[in-house]
């Protein structure tokens, strides 16, 4: 085994590429000073360690508690730094690179005597790594060079210079490609290829944009992304109709959203880093259940939720904007928000309050070209009163069972509309024109023609769109909307209260493939690997760290608790005492009074017995010479020395 270091040019390479890291690690999170003091304690390290008449033995012995006791300020420190929008906290990256940075130190310090050579390796690739993120512009070039320093001072030795040389070229090489396929990407993400716009459309949720026109929801009807996953809701009982959007004003084949807000909904109080905003106040403490919502795609910040939520909480967000009927938007001020909070009532009565629930002038605005159609409607469905029976007159649902009954009857679900497709290049015939005249559309044409149906017969009314009969797997703790699933349908005012109304017929698709086995067992893989990063980026874990806190502040306010800490460490110094007293009073050590009385014993009963013939032999231990002796019959001096090698062997394990 080499007991010196061994140096050449991979070593001066090793020392150059420990320098250049603690460089480049300081220079990116503005610490250059301490930067500059690890380069200079590696140099000064690395001379040190090539001087002949230092070897290994002579170097300071690895020390274990220096490297436990750096970890105490720094991971306090660790645990109070703040997150950020969209993003990690550069510090809770610097960090742990510091500490990763001390451990290089200690470790080249003592290598050989207790420090290893894999560890300085490992700790400082982690820490060249964690020096490239947010690093300055101008860093990558210097951290390429590090990356090859350090491929070279770990290389074997006697490796031919023509590998380099090809290691080289084939890393330049990968380098160049990779780069060229960064700079293609980036020029056209937003548009000239297929591949480009597929991937838009594959990470945002269709059909929920301010202005939603008609046919919209196609795409995720018709596409190879149909199964794709769009929120997962945390329950194990998740809502059948989650809301997205309600739409008030339809003109041209499109529905626009309200313009102004009911209410500005801003935080009543903080669970962890979520802002809790109430729609009805003092409700979301103690009478609700508050249910987790992901998007794993771009929801236009909306906040989807079942029509009865009585709040909303959502990180790093000021404010949320309330429209009439429960809609929520404005999740994407601070970035695109990708999950937030609703809340329902677990106590009845619970009732959004009427000032939010009311309609308005919006929900019966209809502009007049529709109203020669809208007459028709109504006259083939038989919907005026004089044709209603007058029973049940009184109450709006029967319109709305006739309403359904037609469409049963005479008109055909369909997701393939020619005539809807071509109308704007050729008839520019308005989408419910079309879809009164073919009888067959998909549930956006049911909903849109039965909202203006409803407007023109008196009855304040909202398109809505959102998703529609989740996917639940029994014993899962959630549930899912994919694409598919993307659905709209029609509130209505009727006898003083909001009714949900879903004229789309219902549709059996028996020949619609489902996700495979693989798909599933991916898709709860990724959805509990992002449970347990929200909790641990969020800070769920803190209200546990929190509760643990206020318990050990009510017990330092006790008196009890001090003396049960007296009593215990008195029990601690008793008992050490006592085990002190012990070993003291067994304790032998080669120089004793004690030992040097038995050794003297044990020699002289040797002696005794070697004059009757009975010597122990080179190598024999007292306790194999006592066994051999034990049957012979002795006498006088050469039986009392036996006994002493009987006392010899009881106290010589015992003290």
């Amino acid at each position: 085994m080499t007991r010196y270091e061994v140096v050449d040019v991979r070593y001066i390479t090793k020392v150059i590429f420990l320098c250049l890291t603690s460089y480049l690690f300081g220079n990116t999170y503005g610490c250059n000073w301490l930067g500059i003091l690890f380069a200079l304690y590696f140099l000064v390290i690395g001379c040190l360690n090539s001087s002949r008449r230092r070897d290994f033995s002579r170097r300071p012995r690895y020390r274990k508690l220096p490297a436990y006791l750096a970890i105490v300020p720094l991971a306090l420190y660790w645990m109070i730094t703040p997150g950020v929008e969209n993003g990690v906290n550069p510090t809770m990256v610097f960090l742990p690179g510091i500490y990763l940075l001390f451990l290089t130190a200690l470790q080249e310090r003592s290598r050989g005597n207790g420090g290893y050579d894999a560890f300085v390796n490992f700790n400082s690739t982690v820490v060249l790594l964690a020096s490239m993120y947010q690093a300055p512009r101008g860093s990558f070039g210097f951290f390429i060079a590090a990356m090859l320093l350090l491929l070279f001072c770990n290389s074997r030795r006697g490796t031919s210079w023509y590998k380099y040389i090809l290691f080289l070229v084939l890393s330049a090489a990968l380098g160049a490609a990779s780069y060229g396929g960064w700079q293609y990407w980036k020029s056209h993400r937003y548009g000239g290829g297929s591949w480009a716009r597929e991937n838009q459309f594959k990470n945002q949720v269709m059909g929920f944009d301010p202005v939603n026109a008609l046919g919209s929801f196609n795409s995720n009807f018709n596409s190879k992304f149909n199964n794709q996953v769009v929120l997962r809701i945390w329950d194990d009982k998740p809502p059948r109709y989650m809301v997205g959007a309600r739409y008030v004003t339809y003109a041209g084949g499109a529905w626009k959203l309200p313009k102004t807000p009911v209410r500005n909904l801003t935080p009543a109080y903080y669970q962890v880093d979520y802002a809790v905003m109430e729609v009805m106040d003092s409700v979301t403490r103690n009478r609700s259940k508050r249910v987790w919502v992901q998007s794993v795609l771009d929801n236009f910040g909306f906040a989807f939720a079942p029509s009865n939520a009585v709040g909303f909480s959502v990180k790093d967000v000021d404010s949320l904007q309330y429209f009439s009927g429960g809609m929520v938007s404005g999740m994407n001020k601070n970035g695109n928000r990708s999950d937030w909070n609703y809340f329902v009532c677990t106590e009845q009565p619970c009732e959004i309050p009427a000032e939010l629930s009311l309609p308005d002038s919006t929900d019966l605005q209809l502009f007049s070209i529709y109203e020669g159609l809208l007459d028709s409607v109504i006259e083939a469905m038989k919907l005026r009163e004089e044709e209603l029976p007058k029973k049940d007159l009184k109450s709006g649902l029967v319109i709305l069972d006739k309403i359904q009954n037609y469409f049963n009857r005479n008109f055909t679900y369909s997701l393939q509309v020619p005539e809807l497709d071509k109308r704007n290049i050729k008839t520019r015939e308005d989408p419910v024109h079309v879809f009164w005249r073919t009888r067959r559309g998909y549930c956006e044409y049911f909903a849109t023609l039965s909202a203006l149906t409803l407007r023109r017969l008196g009855y304040p009314t909202r398109y809505v769109s959102g998703f529609y009969n989740p996917e639940v797997t029994p014993g899962s703790p959630y549930g899912l909307f994919r694409r598919k699933n993307a659905h709209s349908w029609v509130e209505v005012y009727m006898d003083n209260r909001w009714v949900r109304f879903d004229p789309t017929p219902v549709v059996v698709n028996m020949g619609e493939a489902s996700p495979s086995w693989l798909a599933n067992f991916w898709e709860g893989t990724q959805a509990r690997f992002a449970k347990w990063m929200h909790y641990l980026k969020d800070g769920e874990w803190r209200s546990s760290l929190d509760s643990w806190q206020a318990v050990l502040e009510h017990a330092s306010d006790s008196p009890w608790t001090y003396v049960a800490l007296l009593l215990l460490a008195g029990g601690f110094a008793g008992r050490r005492l006592v085990v002190n007293r012990r070993r003291r009073s067994r304790n032998i050590s080669p120089n004793s009074r004690l030992a040097k009385e038995l050794a003297k014993k044990l020699s002289l009963a040797e002696y005794q017995l070697s004059r009757v013939g009975l010597e122990r032999t080179p190598g024999e231990t007292v306790g194999h010479f006592l066994a051999r002796i034990r049957k012979e019959p002795l006498e006088g001096k050469s039986a009392s020395a036996r006994n002493v090698l009987e006392e010899y062997e009881k106290v010589r394990w015992t003290l």
